[in-house]
């Protein structure tokens, strides 16, 4: 700032004689005032002094935060002190020591795992360390456990395609998980269940059943074999001291009731037969048709709901055979309505679809069907073997209080979306959405599919028997 250049030398300008030019020379080689850049002088200073008062304010900071630690004096010296001191690059593990965190927050953290159901992260956690592991409860000591039994979390067909690996969605949580499980090449894949296990098959007669925790590696054995048929439908429910199996046969309206060491079969008219089978589809089986500690039969048990909803078939002038029939619906028809019973939050929800859906709750304590305007927060799925409820807070894509469900037409079938609340009826696409191949309604939208599309495949389609397709080769 004190270079000559910086104030404009205008005097040079001018036509000067001897005299002047010889004292605008001498003025000319004498350093300028420092005022003559008053402004730019001012604001370097604020510059400084800014940068000064705010290094000050990191160094005090600095200064109360650090504890004050007395270094001892270095005990070891360097043999050639030219040379640089240079330490080992320690892992993240190492310098963060994780095994030492206090058992307490480890547990907190696992129950946090626990109460969402993200039993995966829960096994993950146990396996960083011994102390850890120490600190929180092993699954495989009691596989029974509640809090280690998945809820709420299907396993998706559309993309299970693929040997030992499958996908996993949480109705409840939206949470969306990919899993390896070699373990699956040891028995004959049967089925899933709405709770995200798997139903499997010993590989040796009588082919006993077995459920396998996909979460945490899990398998409970059954003593019942498994119906040899290619369409199997099950639910397993442990709202009783040991954990009951339902298999049902269709070729023989049977079903087999089982816990881990006994076995009870029961056969049904065709009519009733249908009414238990859409019950086991919807994981009723055991929550209400057969009260825990009752002698009674399931069909006594069960004879008020089935009134109730045979009364809602009759003044609809429905065929019972095709009510609770699990064959694709014609769709268009005015006699082709069918009821799908399902289990909501411990409630038992009868969905008639016909021309318009309508949604009944049983009260099991008046022994009332109540007809209902709105679910909530929450939207229904149906298909021809599945029906399902998801929380529409955790799937932005999906719509609350409404039914989604599979128009078939010919050989495709589309997605139409219902508004219980204003009965206003709309497709999700122009196109169709599935086409059918070998029994089969394939996805033939464009990749990725929308996870309605995926929930919309999972309730339409049921997955083919292993151990049936074995015995047919």
């Amino acid at each position: 700032r004190h270079h000559p250049l910086c104030e404009p030398n205008w005097r040079n300008l001018l036509p000067l004689d001897g005299r002047a030019k010889e004292e605008a020379n001498r003025r000319a080689t004498r350093a300028p005032p420092r005022r003559r850049i008053g402004a730019l002088d001012s604001a370097m200073d604020s510059v400084l002094e800014i940068q000064n008062q705010a290094k000050q304010q990191l160094q005090r900071v600095a200064m109360a935060a650090a504890p004050i630690e007395v270094l001892p004096p270095c005990k070891r010296q360097k043999k050639n002190p030219s040379c640089l001191g240079t330490s080992p690059v320690l892992p993240a593990t190492s310098t963060a020591d994780w095994s030492s965190l206090q058992l307490d927050i480890v547990r907190r953290i696992a129950d946090s795992f626990l109460a969402t159901n993200d039993i995966d992260c829960y096994m993950d956690l146990r396996t960083v360390c011994h102390s850890w592991r120490y600190a929180t409860d092993d699954p495989k000591e009691n596989i029974l456990d509640y809090q280690f039994l998945p809820r709420r979390w299907i396993i998706l067909d559309e993309v299970f395609q693929s040997g030992t690996r499958c996908l996993l969605v949480n109705t409840a949580t939206g949470r969306i998980l990919h899993k390896e499980l070699p373990l699956l090449s040891d028995y004959y894949i049967v089925t899933t269940t709405l709770d995200g296990f798997f139903v499997l098959a010993d590989r040796r007669p009588p082919h006993a059943a077995r459920v396998f925790n996909p979460l945490t590696g899990g398998i409970i054995p059954f003593t019942v074999p498994v119906p040899p048929e290619v369409k199997v439908t099950c639910s397993l429910c442990f709202e009783f001291a040991s954990p009951m199996l339902t298999l049902l046969s269709k070729s023989c309206c049977k079903i087999y009731i089982s816990s881990p060491h006994s076995i009870r079969t029961e056969n049904f008219e065709i009519s009733l037969y249908g009414l238990f089978r859409r019950a086991v589809k919807g994981d009723l089986a055991g929550l209400w048709w057969l009260p825990a500690g009752s002698s009674e039969s399931a069909e006594t048990a069960a004879v008020n709901a089935i009134g109730k909803i045979s009364n809602v078939m009759k003044s609809l002038h429905v065929d019972p055979l095709k009510f609770f029939s699990s064959d694709p619906p014609d769709m268009g028809l005015a006699d082709d309505t069918k009821c799908f019973l399902m289990d909501f939050g411990g409630q038992l929800l009868a969905t008639i679809k016909g021309q318009l859906v309508q949604i009944f709750r049983y009260e099991a304590k008046n022994g009332v069907l109540l007809h209902l305007k709105s679910i909530g927060n929450h939207a229904i799925f149906l298909g021809h073997h599945k029906c399902l409820a998801v929380d529409t807070d955790m799937f932005p894509l999906i719509e609350a209080n409404c039914v989604y469900y599979t128009e078939q037409l010919g050989l495709s079938a589309r997605i139409r979306k219902c508004n219980i609340k204003d009965e206003k009826v709309e497709s999700i696409s122009e196109a169709v959405d599935f086409v059918k191949q070998e029994k089969q309604f394939v996805l033939v939208g464009d990749r990725p599919f929308t996870i309605i599309q995926l929930l919309a495949s999972y309730t339409i389609n049921i997955r083919d028997s292993e151990l049936a397709l074995h015995q047919i080769t």
